[in-house]
């Protein structure tokens, strides 16, 4: 009998054929959209374009400097490391814990079951900060052991579930026969519900490799004291810029993440592999577990310098020659606000050797008691200061910090986007400006600009004035595109925002690559502050801290750091250091006329909860 297909008519048959072929193209360009991306990241990482300070030259150069990088090295290995315990941890107790439920019935047993499914149903921003919370409580120091408990915590369930899924089709029966021909009852699980459990067994293993081996955001909240694993170092490389060595290390990631994929579908078949199918499994275990366990790379074992600092505001260079003079290394951590940096810092388990924290922040800071006075005999290069940085109302006998860098705040625009000068923050609230606005995320920085606005101090204590601050920044939400205190230059650079609240120095770089981009301090006033170098009450090497604040205290050093991160430096030996087109830059170094605009922002002590209440009202809505 001829098919429906043979009857039907040519028109009808044109039709199938059309929607067939009109399928094909939805479906690839669906595979288009997804895989494009990660070819393109692929091709990117294979590129031969040199840098300032790398001639690349051939086609996979970047892969050899990637992978000769000690720190990329070191990320790369205390990841597998975390990777590997906690799959092993979490797959005991999980496998435990599915066998307890699957075989027992008991009393509240499917409220326990609704627990289990909590650490992965809550975001992972709470499961790292109830982490931190904990790990304080219990004065765990933060480090490998508390990114392994964080690592399990999140795992096991997974497990817990995978596990039990599998046991939902095992055949009890089996047991009582194994047991009835005379095995123990661990024979029978050795012989009988192991084999059966294996599929899901290595399956849930290498999914909470992947897990463990990806995950950035619980770890960058419980890493600390040297343990920073490739995903957050990655994350931190990034907030200073795309270049062809993140390319590589993303790449690196991608295959990793594609080979543990792979993995995983072969573990569905394991019964029906072939022996060399078996035996490539058995090998990459091998593999990742020796290169978990073998020496770190070379210099690894020197001793660390934990830096805690704003993101773009440190020189790969210097830090490449403090290493080389001193013969140690240098790890840097970055965070987006002085809040982010005293939320950190007062856990009490979070270690770092050098901050740098903003000048009314070193006052809360040194008074919680969280800085460790300087030993200012060791700083031989002291007298290269300004004295007009010196001897500040938080750091009265400057015995806690040492000036690194002086930032103003203001707007920076888009000449040939904005159709008007730029005088007041009233442009940062024009509905004209829809989605092309950006705001630092950044509590006091935002609220200052909406108190300059109304004329008021940035420093207010007045309550009421604060919540009308709210209010407008309320109103304001609507039109701003991002929160950003880190890549808002990049914003402006790509188009993306035509007006941003930023800092001068990053503004000033931006303005270097793009002449239509201007920097501007309002009319109403900006605001200024000197970012300072201090030492942790609790860092563990505090003599290298004071050799690493020293070395920048050196001429050439500042004027290096003027050039990397584009903000003026309280060294007045630098500027002899600096080409005219930076010591003249009006942006970088602003004059004295503009800086009397500019409020310092101050400790407001008692009232900055209430800043706080209101600004998570106003990112909350």
């Amino acid at each position: 009998m001829a098919s429906e297909a043979s009857r039907a008519s040519p028109p009808a048959r044109r039709r199938a054929s059309c929607a067939s072929q009109g399928f094909v193209a939805l479906t690839g360009a669906i595979y288009i959209y997804l895989y494009a991306p990660l070819l393109t990241l692929l091709l990117a990482s294979l590129s031969p374009a040199p840098t300032a300070d790398f001639q690349a030259g051939y086609v996979g150069a970047w892969y050899v400097k990637a992978l000769s990088n000690p720190a990329l090295l070191t990320a790369i290995q205390t990841s597998l490391r975390v990777a590997l315990a906690t799959t092993a941890i979490a797959l005991v107790l999980g496998t435990l814990a599915a066998l307890g439920l699957g075989k027992h019935r008991f009393r509240g047993q499917s409220w326990l079951e609704g627990l289990l499914y909590l650490p992965i149903a809550v975001p992972e921003v709470v499961v790292g900060f109830a982490s931190v919370a904990l790990l304080a409580q219990v004065g765990l120091p933060l480090g490998f052991w508390s990114v392994l408990l964080a690592h399990v915590a999140f795992c096991a369930s997974y497990v817990t579930f995978i596990v039990r899924a599998r046991l939902a089709g095992f055949d009890e029966r089996l047991i009582e026969a194994a047991l009835d021909l005379g095995a123990t009852p661990l024979a029978a699980f050795w012989r009988v519900t192991l084999p059966w459990l294996t599929p899901a067994l290595v399956g849930s293993a290498l999914l909470c490799f992947a897990l463990s081996l990806d995950d950035c955001i619980i770890t960058s909240f419980v890493a600390g004291d040297g343990v920073t694993t490739f995903p957050v170092w990655l994350y931190s490389k990034m907030k200073t810029g795309v270049s062809p060595e993140i390319n590589v290390a993303t790449s690196l990631l991608l295959m990793a993440s594609v080979i543990l994929i792979a993995l995983s579908h072969l573990s569905q078949r394991l019964q029906r592999l072939p022996r060399w199918g078996r035996l490539g499994l058995g090998i990459a275990c091998i593999g990742l577990t020796a290169a978990a366990v073998s020496p770190a790379p070379q210099g690894a074992a020197e001793p660390t310098l934990h830096l805690y600092i704003w993101s773009n505001y440190t020189s790969e260079k210097l830090l490449r020659d403090f290493e080389a003079r001193y013969r140690c290394r240098v790890v840097v951590e970055t965070y987006d606000s002085n809040e982010a940096l005293l939320a950190k810092l007062q856990t009490g388990v979070a270690r770092y050797d050098l901050i740098a924290p903003s000048d009314y922040m070193v006052g809360i800071l040194a008074r919680e008691g969280l800085l460790r006075p300087l030993e200012r005999a060791r700083l031989r290069n002291w007298q290269n200061l300004d004295p007009a940085f010196l001897n500040a109302p938080y750091d009265p006998e400057n015995r806690y910090a040492v000036p690194y860098t002086f930032v103003v705040t203001g707007i920076g625009y888009r000449r040939d986007k904005v159709s008007e000068p730029v005088e007041s923050w009233d442009a940062l609230w024009d509905v004209r400006y829809r989605g092309r606005i950006a705001m630092l995320d950044d509590i006091r920085e935002c609220f200052g600009a909406a108190l300059r606005r109304r004329g008021l101090s940035p420093n207010s204590r007045d309550e009421q004035a604060i919540a009308r601050a709210a209010e407008d920044l309320a109103l304001q939400k609507p039109l701003v595109k991002a929160y950003d205190s880190a890549t808002f230059e990049q914003l402006l650079l790509n188009g993306e925002a035509w007006l941003v609240q930023g800092f001068n120095g990053q503004i000033a770089k931006a303005a270097r690559q793009n002449r239509n981009i201007a920097f501007v301090v309002p009319k109403e006033g900006g605001t200024r502050a000197v970012d300072h170098l201090a030492i942790p009450v609790n860092a563990a090497q505090p003599a290298l801290a004071e050799r690493f604040i020293d070395y920048i205290l050196e001429p050439q050093a500042s004027a290096e750091i003027v050039r990397v991160t584009g903000y003026g430096t309280p060294n007045r030996a630098a500027r002899a250091w600096l080409a005219p087109d930076w010591a003249d830059n009006p942006y970088v170094f602003p004059p004295e006329d503009l800086l009397q605009r500019c409020a310092v922002i101050e400790d407001v002590g008692a009232i900055l909860p209430r800043y706080d209440y209101y600004w998570t009202l106003v990112k909350s809505k």
